[in-house]
């Protein structure tokens, strides 16, 4: 093994053991203000954010995102509140796995990223570069070379250059989008002690051709949401605007950078085969979870909310 894969190696094996919790910011004040901005009604059990939300029939339900260090008091004290309440069932993205409990525990679709892809910024940022793979490297040169300047972005025109950037990415891949109001309350609520909200925005020639909303809390800065434009594909932007957003985090005393999903490798049909690719080359080790868990409390109305998404 040559000497540059050894280095990677061992900066992947460092990072692979020191790796933070992806989607620690769920369980934040502010990520609690944003959701209750929203039409979520927030509430804190046992130190653990739940967020009860409307579902078919005019009934709720009560979610866990990426609770820590839940043991069983915590998840039965969550069941318990979630009954008293009326809840359907109770939904978790564990970190680690489920607690025992008493009642059953259904395994559905993942709600929250089951894998991601994480980098460890502790490195310096010669040996970041070198992680990286070839073409990543040679992409984020060229389009410095090309005249690509990342901005970060506030305000108003930020927000708007964000959202058509991620407007344009969601109608060509035909996923789904938040609507405006849902970015701008986001921003507005994610920006306290715990968790802040930053928009980067590349531009080429005066024009916006990819945009970043990354999010940090504590040691960790998260890409959470992101768009770009099918014009002047050849400078590269994309490439240069994470590049820039990793040297950001580095210098604001972040160790992480979390790309906040990524396909279960082997799993070439994903959704997030395409994207996953991108992410894979700028280094970093993937990370899974146990992914999401429901636990049904109204039986009846469960089967007849889960027969109801089968049908949709």
């Amino acid at each position: 093994m040559d000497k540059s894969k050894k280095k990677q190696r061992n900066a992947e094996s460092r990072s692979a053991k020191k790796s933070p919790l992806s989607g620690a910011f769920l369980q934040t004040r502010e990520w609690a203000k944003f959701q209750s901005a929203t039409g979520k009604k927030t509430l804190w059990v046992d130190g653990v954010l739940v967020l009860y939300s409307p579902i078919a029939f005019g009934l709720s339900y009560a979610y866990v995102p990426r609770p820590q260090q839940l043991d069983k008091k915590k998840l039965e004290a969550i069941i318990t509140k979630a009954k008293e309440d009326g809840c359907v069932f109770v939904r978790v993205d564990p970190i680690e796995s489920l607690p025992v409990c008493k009642q059953s525990v259904i395994k559905v679709k993942d709600h929250q990223p089951a894998v991601t892809r994480i980098i460890d910024l502790i490195q310096s940022e010669e040996d970041l570069l070198s992680s990286m793979k070839s073409k990543t490297r040679y992409n984020v040169r060229l389009a410095k070379k090309k005249g690509v300047e990342i901005k970060k972005a506030r305000g108003p025109w930020g927000i708007k250059k964000f959202i058509r950037l991620v407007d344009k990415t969601a109608k060509r891949h035909s996923f789904g989008l938040h609507s405006e109001d849902y970015y701008k309350e986001m921003i507005s609520s994610l920006s306290g002690e715990e968790a802040t909200a930053h928009l980067f925005v590349a531009r080429y020639n005066k024009k916006s051709r990819a945009a970043a909303l990354v999010l940090r809390h504590g040691n960790t800065a998260t890409y959470l949401h992101g768009g770009s434009s099918e014009k002047d594909k050849n400078v590269m932007a994309p490439y240069l605007l994470h590049w820039t957003i990793m040297q950001w985090a580095k210098k604001h005393g972040c160790h992480y950078y979390d790309l906040w999903g990524v396909a279960p490798e082997g799993k070439k049909d994903h959704r997030l085969q395409g994207v996953s690719r991108f992410k894979e080359g700028f280094g970093g080790v993937v990370v899974e979870y146990p992914g999401t868990f429901e636990i049904p409390i109204r039986q009846f109305w469960y089967s007849l909310i889960r027969a109801y998404r089968h049908i949709k």
